[in-house]
């Protein structure tokens, strides 16, 4: 008579569960660094064509306005009857209001509208708030046009802006591993952690102007 061998039925001994335990747990020490780089980088991708959507919206709304964009004002809120805020101005031209929000900063200022305008060349040239004229940009693939909001405004402000304040690196960058997006007139966009006088201006027609 054949005795089938009690060998074959064997389990798992104690050791050998805690060294595959203990292996589990090295992979995934491994692992969660790159998962966590991996969701970041999403996240600054979301937020680099949620800027690139908004320069598009504010390139239709000079076409349709003789090249000038809506002027931002003081603190305005979303449903401010007037003056209106400038996200408000060209909801028309994005329509999701989504694209106004970078998560990370949203949680950083406690604020939805994570974008500004890129308005300081006005209050420069004139001392006062106005629109930003888009045949005026002669640096077009380096003028700050838009890009993370990286200032604590007040809460509900819709109309963020650098008249007077730099809102991209006043403060220590705390998002996007230390950088920020960067909206350019030509539209492009590029993560940056301070001021590049090579690529990037304040002013309509000088280069490497600082803030």
């Amino acid at each position: 008579m054949y005795l089938k061998s009690k060998a074959g039925n064997r389990g798992f001994t104690l050791i050998e569960l805690l060294v595959v335990i203990a292996i589990i747990a090295i992979l995934a020490a491994l692992l969660l660094p790159a998962l966590s780089g991996a969701k970041v980088k999403a996240v600054t991708t979301r937020c680099a064509n949620n800027v690139r959507q908004l320069g598009m919206a504010m390139q239709l709304y000079g076409d349709d306005n003789l090249q000038l964009l809506p002027a931002a004002g003081d603190s305005v809120a979303w449903n401010s009857p007037g003056p209106v805020a400038w996200t408000q101005a060209l909801v028309g031209y994005y329509q999701n209001t989504n694209i106004l929000t970078c998560p990370p900063l949203a949680k950083l200022y406690q604020t939805q509208y994570n974008y500004f305008m890129g308005a300081r060349a006005v209050y420069v040239d004139t001392a006062a708030l106005g629109s930003v004229n888009l045949r005026l940009i002669q640096q077009s693939s380096e003028y700050v046009l838009s890009g993370d909001t990286n200032y604590r405004f007040m809460p509900g402000d819709a109309d963020p802006d650098n008249y007077s304040q730099d809102t991209l690196f006043t403060n220590a960058v705390q998002v996007h591993n230390q950088r920020l997006n960067v909206l350019f007139a030509d539209l492009h966009v590029r993560a940056y952690q301070k001021f590049n006088p090579g690529e990037m201006t304040y002013s309509f027609d000088l280069p490497g102007v600082p803030f």
